[in-house]
């Protein structure tokens, strides 16, 4: 066996012993729960992360000749939980199935377990599952490293009979698309793929800002185009709002590109719209314009209830405000959810101005918002940090709104939005997966939805 006892592996140790002198109780129930595997040039040790497994214990591999065993039973696609040491990139395993590789995947948090899925769904039986880790690296500086928690099956068929289900929002990315070396974008949506089985994922929406500016090269565009493909391999439908930096309204470097023809050029997504299709958001049901996501909305059903996500150009033309509202009467069945850029300030007010578009987002709420029973959420970005606000429409339904702007140079927020259709409750967070940083003081758990079902 390779005892590679580095710096890392050694602090690993003496974490684990510190949370499992911490959990007390829980650590003496699991004390009698073997692990599920076998490991080969590695070992079973104290679970360093969370959840803890119920045996309490993790299969730490360490090189290139570490795997792990174990034997699984049921059908679906199989679920490998681990986390990750990372050094100068993260760590990959291979997994193989009853002989015959199924797949890899990149192992993202360092801190909890997530799940992810490897290879096709696989039928009713007994299937033995051996995990290889395959890009090791040690330096004097760090030392890469995967920890395994367990391996299971997911059942082939959607938890659509469930009543709890997630979405996720991000915020404005406009600083991480500034150099290729910045990976904070297409880490959040790793996080976001793998840990979809967990969440319940059923859709990811951004409140605008994607980018910062465009350049000659676009290479902003393909920063963020990139960041986006985990979820598209995942088939975890999307769509992104459109921000002010995202038009031919900002110059490089933030200013106007031409102070004389802004009103104008915030209306010029063409570069936008060639790097980001119908095709690539996955689940896009219509659209104002031919060619173009601006306007448009998706659809799906999770939980019982169904649910339409209407994305809108900001500050919005009277005529795309109008399309909107064709689409919601047209969806009475559907919980709406209304994503653009610029909607509530940092202090929770709906804005009153039109900056240098059409419409205000007061309009917007006069003549949208609060006009239809089932709008029932909007999320906005541009300014402030976070926040949220409610209203309530002119049929007597409350409307939710909520704030996630924050511009980080460090990490990558996301809002977590969990909806419990049997409760018609949610609750919501925001974490950053980067930093495993979570911003409790934005916690919110919000009862009586009245959603429509």
């Amino acid at each position: 066996m390779r005892l590679r006892r580095t710096r890392s592996a050694i602090l690993a140790v003496l974490a684990a012993v510190a949370v499992a002198g911490a959990a007390g109780t829980a650590a003496s129930a699991n004390a009698d729960a073997p692990s599920q595997f076998s490991v080969v040039n590695g070992a079973i040790l104290p679970a360093t992360g969370t959840p803890v497994p119920e045996s309490g214990t993790q299969a730490s591999l360490w090189g290139n000749a570490s795997y792990a065993t174990t034997t699984i039973s049921g059908s679906g696609r199989v679920l490998i939980g681990a986390i990750a040491e990372t050094c100068e990139a993260r760590p990959t395993i291979r997994v193989t199935v009853d002989g015959e590789v199924a797949g890899a995947s990149t192992i993202v948090s360092p801190t909890s377990y997530g799940t992810y899925p490897v290879g096709p769904a696989l039928d009713e039986g007994r299937h033995t599952v051996k995990i290889e880790f395959i890009n090791d690296l040690q330096t004097s500086a760090c030392d890469r490293n995967v920890h395994l928690a367990y391996a299971r099956m997911e059942s082939p068929s959607t938890s659509d009979d469930d009543t709890t289900f997630s979405f996720a929002v991000m915020p404005d990315t406009q600083q991480e698309v500034l150099n290729a070396r910045d990976t904070r974008f297409r880490h959040r949506s790793e996080w976001l793929a793998a840990n979809r089985s967990e969440l319940d994922l059923r859709f990811v929406t951004h409140s605008g800002d994607v980018v910062n500016w465009d350049t000659p090269d676009h290479s902003q565009y393909a920063i963020a185009q990139d960041a986006m493909r985990p979820l598209e391999e995942a088939k975890v439908p999307y769509s992104l709002a459109i921000g002010n930096h995202d038009t031919q309204a900002t110059g490089v470097g933030g200013s106007a590109r031409d102070p004389s023809r802004t009103r104008e050029l915030v209306r010029d997504t063409t570069v936008f719209n060639r790097y980001f299709t119908r095709e690539r958001y996955g689940a896009v049901e219509g659209w104002f314009e031919d060619g173009k996501v601006d306007n448009s909305f998706s659809t799906y059903e999770a939980g019982g209830t169904r649910w339409l996500v209407m994305t809108l150009e900001l500050w919005p033309r009277v005529e795309a405000v109008d399309w909107a509202k064709e689409v919601v009467a047209s969806h009475p069945d559907h919980n709406v959810v209304v994503v653009t850029h610029d909607y509530i300030d940092g202090n929770g007010n709906i804005e009153r101005s039109a900056g240098y578009g059409a419409t205000s987002p007061q309009y917007l709420f006069d003549n949208l918002i609060k006009q239809y029973a089932n709008v029932k959420f909007v999320f906005s970005g541009h300014v402030g940090i976070a926040g949220n606000r409610v209203d309530t429409g002119v049929h007597g339904n409350k409307i939710y709104t909520f704030l996630q702007t924050f511009h980080s140079s460090t990490t990558n927020p996301v809002r977590l939005v969990e909806i419990d259709t049997a409760a018609d409750a949610l609750r919501t967070w925001i974490y950053a997966p980067y930093t495993n940083e979570s911003y409790t003081q934005y916690d919110r758990s919000i009862g009586d939805l009245g959603l429509v079902r």
